[in-house]
């Protein structure tokens, strides 16, 4: 599920029709030194691309939030933003 869409309570699936797939962005301005991969809708992939990371961000609050409270290591340890 989209992580902005879970932290706002929306339906990623009713807001993006039939284009379905996650994609896995990453923020550089989040964390000191490392980056904070995330995984995004179609809709919320292009609005991150169009408005950038710092807009993108001061938009979505509630994400951002939860994002600042994550720690170094649960981001070192996701998944590869490549699917390897």
């Amino acid at each position: 599920m989209c992580e902005v869409c879970k932290s706002e309570g929306s339906d990623y699936l009713f807001r993006n029709g039939n284009k379905k797939f996650l994609t896995t962005n990453n923020l550089y301005k989040v964390f000191k030194d490392t980056v904070a991969p995330i995984k995004l809708c179609h809709v919320h992939s292009i609005e991150l691309f169009h408005v950038g990371e710092r807009r993108f961000l001061r938009e979505h609050l509630l994400f951002a939030r939860g994002l600042a409270f994550r720690t170094k290591t649960q981001t070192e340890n996701t998944d590869s933003p490549f699917g390897l």
